[in-house]
């Protein structure tokens, strides 16, 4: 298979003599699109047989003549390089475009659907509930009770959908705490079975790692999930143990945060806030979250009506997800690209708070401002 490659050179480059040993060919680079990265951490390979430098129409042509088999993007989905690439071949019907899948183990090439819309990331709750119920937790899972769970018939009829629809390069499975779920086990199955191509992750942190049941454990190994590990000060205590069962059962896994210390918080009580100051500082702009039939923006557009109902939030937004079973379902999609009416929501700013536990939850836990309670009430 020949193909040309375009995105970051060095990054390209590397990529390039890797899959030769996969028996594609990358034999031209697209020089009209170059993606510039800030961070240098690729260093220019020496390459064997150096790629001929051609432009989109010199591409173009080649397809037609089938001199090139297709394109791939050496990028990463999120940034805003690969998305637009991405709509410039779907207009010009380029057939067998590749995107580098930076969350699989060896950066694994995935072919998209050119038929189908495009998610880099993908989120869900399986559980809202949690173990270790953090003060402002992004989630709020100190709000919610156990039998807040996403119904195993319910996601298995979503991930159906999303596999006929849709290409997903990185679905992460959370809570909450997903492994406080008895048949977790049947979830991670679903989800390799309709998302064979994904870069599967189970969310957790970590305590009830060492009181998994083996069946779980093996369902992870064998539906090749990665275990992204949160690290908290718990966790920390036992972090050796769970090193130990995870390598034990050869569970692919990973610490995804340094020692947290604190949390970040940007709520407000209040709309009409600048929402494009709002997107450049937002941690969960690009964190798109399925849940009961619908794609939310972030997680927080999605589970905030939990903080809403039990603070008595008046006028506080209602959540914008898109219907995955609507007939415009991929046109609506690429709108949460945009703000959603929460942004509004949300400080351009952001306050850090000491990362604690905390059992009884107060509004102010979320507040940017917390004296903002207090001025809101009748003088």
């Amino acid at each position: 298979m020949k193909v040309a490659i375009c995105g970051y050179p060095p990054l390209a480059f590397q990529l390039s003599e890797q899959l030769k040993n996969n028996g594609i060919e990358c034999t031209h680079f697209i020089k009209d699109f170059v993606s510039d990265r800030s961070e240098k951490n690729f260093s220019m390979p020496s390459l064997t047989v150096p790629p001929i430098f051609i432009n989109f129409f010199e591409f173009r042509k080649f397809i037609a003549t089938e001199k090139l088999d297709g394109l791939i993007i050496a990028e990463e989905g999120l940034f805003q390089f690969s998305k637009e690439l991405m709509k410039v071949c779907k207009f010009y019907s380029i057939p067998n475009v590749g995107i580098i899948n930076f969350w699989n183990p060896g950066e694994s090439i995935y072919w998209l659907d050119s038929d189908k819309a495009f998610i880099p990331y993908m989120e869900s709750n399986l559980i809202d509930s949690c173990n270790l119920n953090c003060k402002g937790c992004t989630h709020f899972a100190n709000l919610f009770n156990d039998n807040d769970f996403y119904a195993l018939e319910d996601f298995k009829r979503d991930l159906r959908r999303v596999s006929e629809t849709t290409d997903v390069l990185r679905l992460r499975l959370m809570g909450g705490e997903p492994l406080l779920l008895k048949n977790l086990d049947q979830y991670i199955k679903i989800a390799r079975k309709y998302l064979p191509k994904t870069a599967l992750r189970l969310v957790t942190n970590g305590l009830l790692i060492p009181s998994t049941p083996q069946y779980i454990l093996d369902a992870l190994r064998e539906n090749k999930f990665v275990v992204d590990i949160s690290m908290y000060k718990p966790t920390l205590k036992i972090m050796d143990k769970i090193v130990s069962i995870l390598q034990t059962n050869k569970i692919m896994f990973q610490k995804i945060t340094g020692d947290i210390e604190t949390f970040d918080v940007y709520l407000t009580l209040r709309s009409g806030h600048n929402m494009s100051k709002v997107l450049v500082n937002c941690n969960s702009k690009y964190c798109r979250f399925i849940r009961n039939g619908k794609i939310y923006k972030c997680p927080l557009d999605a589970l905030s009506f939990k903080f809403a109902e039990r603070f008595n939030v008046k006028n506080f937004p209602n959540s914008v997800g898109v219907d995955i079973f609507s007939s415009n379902y991929t046109a609506n999609l690429e709108k949460l690209d945009g703000a959603v009416e929460l942004c509004g929501w949300c400080s351009e700013t952001f306050r850090k708070i000491d990362w604690k536990p905390e059992n009884h939850p107060k509004i102010t836990d979320w507040l940017v401002n917390p004296d903002e309670v207090e001025n809101l009430l009748p003088k």
